[in-house]
């Protein structure tokens, strides 16, 4: 199997090389990192790195339509690594954080949950008015209760779901997006920081492994892997501010919903180190995420379509005005897409994902074609 890991840095390529170490001594048969810099990001060394590593310089982003539309000094510049990352056929996609920090065995986790059925599932225990939502910080040995990031507020506080073992074991085939869990400081919001300033770490997770279908959860893009039928929607929002990946993720799950695939969170189960950073500013950030978030799940909840491009299609004519103000990032990458998916090579890919799912046992996918030196 193929990896291909995306990220985007202002910080250059030593939060990376930890990752670099044990990605070379996994069991990926080839694992590639797409790194995309930013208009503020310092000079990156590539040399100490041991597997295949591509680094986009801002100029050399300007090959994709979806570039500029993108904006500057954002963290969904990665969504051109995305795009550069599909060229080269891999199997799955991981998108990390440069300021998670990855346990000896991270991709011997990863290997082995896309290589392994899932027995667990979560569902839903009581009748209520709006769909059911999943809280996956539950399981840890928090102090509090706490919330993942874009967890729409009106949601919060209903304990409606309960980790079940599955009625069959769920095949990775099956799976679209891989959530997994960041321990350590742990990716919440700006007002729970606020409100409990006393660090808490999470150093334990009880629940882990399990998929979900119809059943919802913020998921991020900090430790997060996704399978090739999700490749074209894997991308963040432009003008989101702190929700970038959080509606994104909200489009992923509808879109594999829609599909009958399930979304998984637990394993691999990294650490964040956050950096130090203005928790009134990420507030400001947050606020119509707290006021709408709930809006904008309700608009991507109406979209049916079961293919990517005509789900962004159906994104793209939202009159939500949050939705709305992706129209033109939307337009770009739509383009950049179509321009990769209809090359011959890939254009047999998209098929073979979308009507003929490759099981995770079978690592006879599709023959890489050298597209690296196609710019």
């Amino acid at each position: 199997m193929k990896l291909a890991i995306i990220s985007t840095t202002i910080h250059g390529e030593k939060g990376y090389l930890p990752f670099d170490r044990l990605a070379k001594k996994s069991k990926f048969d080839s694992v590639r990192f797409f790194i995309t810099g930013d208009k503020k990001s310092p000079p990156f060394d590539t040399s100490g790195f041991t597997c295949d590593v591509e680094y986009l310089t801002p100029r050399a982003q300007g090959c994709y339509a979806s570039s500029e539309a993108i904006g500057w000094n954002k963290p969904a510049r990665r969504n051109i690594a995305l795009l550069r990352a599909m060229e080269t056929d891999p199997d799955f996609i991981l998108t990390i954080d440069d300021d998670n920090i990855p346990s000896k065995d991270y991709f011997d986790q990863w290997y082995r949950v896309i290589s392994t059925p899932a027995k667990k599932e979560v569902i839903g225990i009581k009748d209520i008015e709006h769909s059911h939502w999943h809280n996956y910080l539950k399981a840890t040995d928090s102090e509090i209760e706490l919330y993942t990031r874009g967890f729409p507020i009106p949601f919060r506080y209903k304990d409606s779901t309960k980790v079940m073992k599955a009625k069959k074991a769920i095949p990775a085939n099956e799976i679209g997006v891989f959530q997994g869990i960041s321990l350590g400081d742990p990716d919440i919001d700006a007002k729970t920081r606020i409100v409990y300033p006393k660090p808490m770490p999470l150093s334990k997770v009880y629940e882990k492994n399990y998929v979900l279908k119809h059943i919802w959860s913020p998921y991020n893009s900090q430790n997060t892997m996704f399978s090739k039928k999700l490749f074209p929607l894997g991308f963040m929002w432009s003008t989101a501010g702190r929700s970038e990946d959080i509606y994104a993720s909200y489009v992923w799950q509808k879109f594999l919903f829609n599909n009958d695939m399930y979304a998984h969170v637990g394993d691999a189960v990294n650490f964040q180190d956050r950096g130090k950073r203005n928790d009134l500013r990420d507030l400001n950030l947050e606020v119509e995420t707290y006021l709408r978030s709930h809006e904008v799940w309700d608009e991507i909840n109406k979209i049916e379509e079961k293919d990517s491009l005509k789900f962004i299609s159906a994104l793209i004519h939202s009159e939500h005005e949050i939705i709305h103000r992706e129209k033109a990032f939307m337009h770009a990458f739509r383009h950049d897409l179509e321009r990769i998916l209809f090359k011959p090579h890939v254009l047999k890919a998209r098929h073979n994902a979308l009507h003929h799912p490759v099981s995770s046992q079978d690592h006879r996918i599709l023959p890489n074609p050298k597209t690296a030196s196609s710019r």
